[in-house]
């Protein structure tokens, strides 16, 4: 079994090493490293103790006492920087101050001479019963508080993420998902079974089942993929699309100061550009990227579209894309085309993508309507 702790430890410190040697690093991708790091220092604890070496080096396993909470701070730091494109703020250090005192309160072992410290560590801790008791409760109370959060952070994100980009295959962070939802998983373990082998196992393949998905993740451990923008949305809401014809909802911004002028000027100038230049064809295309052309602020435009076109940005642009594979689509150069490579020339970038809008706005799939056009 100490194998296999070594090999969850060498994976976390591997992939440590690959984020910090990596070209064009990330506020996110630091924090990361440092989640990894602090990972390894956890099992590491366990690897100690399973193979009584915690007897010889009492000081290192005194030393990992708080790695887990910073673990849970560090889960819920990548997760705010990996989804805004914000420089780090120094403030966010107050979420360390458990951590801080949990390590403060166990300063006086490191004072004890070497028999003191092996008495202590045989006898299971005696005279350190509040001590104890404490940073197991700051583990648990940490744990669960900073999963949620995360998770809060991430169903933000994600429903958030329609109102700026047209494309969200590359973005929609599954990756993060897999990390939130494995640590809180364990969390959970450590609540109902309170078993640290099991604990540990389950932190272990965690890590070695991390590195093996991050890997695989284009913006983790390679060069960064598109990120969010700085664009704080007003609306949150699902937008109703089987009702194109109702009014616009002006309630829906209360603290909107655009005026009706501005706003019908801005979305006649959307239409046009829309019609005239089409912008859409832009696999990439974003909002702050739209609203350019206007030109105009993106806060402006999401609402514009919302109240005007009562769909996201992401429905509106691929709802255009669509329209404009059909029109090529009756050309009659366009026979000799498969459908996948008229997509593409629409501004779709994967076959899901394009699959997935095209049943939204058709009922169809692809094949199916094919299909039906023989």
């Amino acid at each position: 079994m100490s194998y296999f702790f070594i090999t969850g430890i060498s994976i976390a410190l591997f992939l440590t090493a690959i984020l910090l040697t990596k070209e064009k690093k990330s506020t996110s991708d630091f924090i990361l490293a440092a989640l990894l790091f602090f990972a390894a220092q956890t099992i590491f604890n366990t690897f100690l103790v399973e193979t009584g070496l915690y007897l010889t080096y009492p000081d290192l396993l005194v030393l990992g006492f708080s790695s887990p909470i910073i673990v849970s701070i560090f889960l819920y730091l990548y997760s705010k920087y990996q989804t805004n494109n914000i420089p780090f703020q120094w403030r966010e250090l107050w979420h360390f101050v458990p951590a801080a005192i949990i390590f403060l309160i166990y300063t006086r072992f490191f004072f004890l001479n070497p028999s003191q410290k092996l008495a202590v560590m045989q006898s299971g801790g005696d005279g350190y019963e509040f001590e104890n008791l404490l940073r197991i409760a700051a583990i648990y109370i940490s744990g669960i508080i900073y999963c949620i959060l995360s998770l809060r952070i991430l169903f933000t994100y994600r429903r958030n993420i329609k109102n700026e980009f047209s494309n969200t295959e590359r973005i929609e962070f599954n990756w993060l998902v897999f990390l939130i939802i494995g640590m809180l998983a364990i969390w959970l373990i450590i609540l109902f079974l309170q078993d640290n082998k099991i604990i540990s196992i389950s932190a272990t393949i965690f890590v070695i089942l991390l590195g093996y998905f991050g890997v695989t993740q284009v913006n983790v451990f390679g060069p960064k993929a598109i990120s969010s923008s700085n664009v704080i949305f007003v609306n949150n809401k699902k937008e109703d699309n089987n009702e194109p014809d109702k009014p616009p909802r002006q309630e829906k911004y209360h603290y909107s100061n655009l005026s009706s002028e501005e706003s019908l000027q801005i979305h006649g100038q959307l239409l046009k550009i829309l019609e005239g230049e089409k912008p859409f064809l832009n696999p990439e295309l974003t909002l702050a990227e739209l609203a350019k052309h206007i030109p105009t602020h993106p806060n402006k435009l999401s609402e514009v579209i919302n109240k005007y076109e009562q769909k996201s940005f992401y429905d509106l642009i691929n709802e255009r894309r669509i329209h404009e594979f059909f029109r090529l689509l009756n050309m009659p150069e366009s026979k000799q085309y498969t459908l996948m490579s008229l997509a593409y020339d629409c501004g779709f970038n994967s076959k899901a993508s394009f699959n997935r809008n095209f049943k939204k706005y058709t009922g169809k799939t692809p094949s199916e309507y094919q299909n039906n056009q023989k």
